[in-house]
């Protein structure tokens, strides 16, 4: 039976951080999940109460993680104010074994794995595990969690709230605190061209929830070359490399030409780069780059993507070949891996480009912790 509990435990954790991350990944906004969206007021200040106060009040925060699992596993045939067996005969629900097993052996391991807050038990102090069910009137001293703490067990036992939609609300504010933590990323020592690019590769194309963040993953890395190839070639000299934009501005509103761009000493524009994660370039595309570049001179101008088909088809040719006569601008159309492996091979010492990646990875604010967390997992070896 108690294996049985610990599946059905973890399967409603799971479910319940997948919608917080889907909705984490998508919304920028501080509203409430959806699926939280119906419960009451008190219960949703209650568990906001105990998400504000939870790296101080580490186990009563596990303690109400682990109840809201179980209720939301076993639903109406637990009463889960009754956390131990001993104090289970008061009640004509039962659940028939301590919560304080299914915290050490489940919610501790679950939300340490992602690096949520979590105490190694929701019962490692005596005020919550004494014999008695946690009702409004407990009379443990358990710290200034306990009416936010008891007013969720009311409400979930008095009121029938949704235990689920509580533990999607609880893992929502988990997942914003967790990244705003600054979290230390590796620096792989490592010089192999191949190599090199296989990492990028990885990070790029992970199937992540935040695509926004995602999308932003080869303009760093484009960005972080650049910042030694303007220092290595000899085509850069007396050029710099210009600031990048916020991942959000567009470029009718900044004024820029592209995601990346060199400048000459008189401020004007030497060499752009567009870059477009999984989107095969179009004439549409390139059109859209010719109506950029016609006021300016730049000498060129690259437009690559992370897409498997990056090669230019005949109508992308035709319209390179117009702007180059029109415009005297070099229009070269790549993949983004190829680009990456062919300036590796041009710089004295490949590795020099981590560091860089990674100070731009800790400072973009389009970049969350999946993808620093990735990042870190695939330094490792623990993405392939």
């Amino acid at each position: 039976m108690a294996k049985d509990i610990e599946g059905l435990v973890v399967t409603e954790l799971d479910k319940a951080l997948d919608i917080a991350e889907t909705y984490f990944a998508t919304m920028q906004t501080d509203t409430i999940p959806y699926s939280a969206s119906g419960l009451d007021n008190n219960f949703i200040a209650a568990l906001d109460e105990m998400s504000a106060k939870c790296s101080k009040a580490t186990t009563g925060f596990t303690n109400l993680v682990t109840s809201l699992a179980i209720k939301a596993a076993l639903g109406d045939s637990v009463d889960i104010r009754y956390h131990q067996t001993q104090i289970q005969s008061q009640t004509d629900r039962p659940a028939g074994f301590n919560f304080r097993g299914v915290s050490e052996k489940v919610i501790y391991f679950w939300l340490s794995t992602h690096e949520f807050v979590c105490a190694k038990s929701g019962w490692q102090t005596r005020t919550f595990e004494r014999p008695k069910p946690y009702m409004l009137d407990y009379d443990e001293n358990i710290g200034d969690i306990k009416g936010a703490f008891l007013t969720c067990y009311d409400q979930i036992e008095e009121h029938r709230q949704d235990a689920l939609a509580a533990l999607v609300f609880l893992l929502w504010r988990q997942l914003q605190l967790r990244d705003a933590v600054r979290i230390p990323l590796a620096i792989p020592a490592i010089s192999d061209v191949l190599q090199i690019t296989r990492y990028f590769q990885l990070h790029f194309d992970y199937r992540y929830k935040d695509t926004r963040g995602a999308s932003r993953l080869p303009v760093l890395a484009l960005y972080s070359l650049y910042e030694v190839l303007v220092k290595e070639l000899n085509r850069y000299d007396s050029k710099t490399l210009k600031p990048l934009e916020a991942h959000s501005a567009a470029d009718s509103r900044t004024g820029a030409l592209g995601d990346i761009e060199v400048v000459n000493s008189d401020g004007t524009i030497f060499e752009v780069l567009e870059i477009k994660h999984g989107i095969a370039i179009s004439k549409d595309i390139v059109e859209s780059v010719k109506r950029k570049i016609r006021c300016n001179n730049a000498s060129r101008y690259y437009v690559l993507t992370t897409h498997n088909r990056h090669e230019p088809n005949e109508d992308v040719l035709e319209e390179i070949e117009n702007i180059k006569k029109s415009l005297g601008c070099q229009l070269i159309v790549n993949g983004v891996i190829p680009s990456i492996r062919y300036y590796l091979r041009l710089l004295s010492n490949p590795s020099l480009v981590f560091p860089f990646y990674t100070s731009l990875l800790s400072a973009d604010t389009a970049i969350a912790f999946e993808h620093k967390d990735t990042w870190n997992k695939i330094a490792i070896g623990d993405v392939k």
